[in-house]
């Protein structure tokens, strides 16, 4: 069958990192229950655009980059993920983390613009990886990272009862933020800096759209948008998605943050 690799975009994760006092949290069975639930979640948002998506399942791969690209056959376009089983076994990342990773590679292919040629970008994966992909995929998944508002920053649980109203949905929310404050904790430790904390968000303004990875307090800062947006409280007939929060008064703590995103030109 005649195949056409179009691009090979978006890696996440550059070089191995090795925490010696540090256990990896995830098994093999742990790392295919979570691929099952999400080309479950997402095989029919793929077929409505006629793609097919294809999860490549490499656990032996000691590579710890994940990548998302399409290729092109006789029957169309298929989406693909490459999911190596290194990324999974950082002994910083835990599975809600690895959840993410996954989700934030399903966002290149969905999340829309801002993108470069049929990818979204970095940042705009990061923010559909949260709003989108763990409030669908997490209520489908064990607590496999044990969640207690005790260990959990006090401003996320302020801000998550503040939006949300429902327990479940606050768990959620938390949940999510959490997932990504050890993500970046994973980005910060490659780049040998402190790690990113909810209390001191990104003080750069982007001029215009980052297309590039954030720095990981910028990545930290969308991961937590996204959770406190609330779907049920967007502006009514606002533009964009359901799981996009843009500028209102009842959402300005949910919306896509100016350290990566600029509005100017970037849709």
């Amino acid at each position: 069958m005649l195949r056409r690799s179009l691009v090979v975009l978006w890696f996440l994760g550059l070089s191995l990192v090795n925490l010696p006092t540090v256990q990896a949290e995830i098994s093999r069975n742990t790392y295919d229950t979570i691929l099952d639930v999400v080309a479950r979640t997402y095989a029919g948002a793929f077929s409505e655009r006629n793609e097919r998506l294809r999860i490549d399942r490499l656990w032996p791969d000691e590579t710890n980059q994940a990548s998302a690209w399409r290729e092109e056959d006789r029957r169309g376009e298929i989406a693909i993920l490459r999911i190596p089983g290194g990324i999974a076994r950082q002994p910083i990342i835990n599975a809600d983390a690895f959840t993410l990773i996954v989700c934030h590679e399903i966002g290149h292919h969905l999340a829309g613009p801002p993108a470069v040629w049929k990818y979204s970008v970095e940042g705009q994966a990061d923010y559909f990886g949260v709003s989108d992909c763990l409030r669908r995929v997490f209520p489908k998944l064990p607590e496999y990272s044990v969640l207690r508002e005790e260990t959990t920053p006090e401003i996320v649980v302020d801000r998550c009862r503040t939006v949300f109203i429902s327990r479940e949905e606050r768990q959620l929310c938390m949940r999510s933020a959490m997932a990504g404050a050890r993500l970046t904790r994973y980005f910060a430790h490659k780049r040998h800096i402190g790690y990113p904390l909810f209390e001191m968000p990104a003080l750069e303004v982007a001029r215009r759209t980052e297309t590039g990875p954030p720095s990981p307090q910028c990545r930290l800062d969308t991961y937590f948008a996204a959770a406190l947006c609330d779907p049920e409280n967007r502006a009514t007939g606002a533009d964009g998605p359901p799981w996009l929060c843009t500028q209102h008064p009842l959402q300005s703590h949910g919306v896509r943050p100016r350290c990566w995103f600029s509005a100017a030109g970037a849709e």
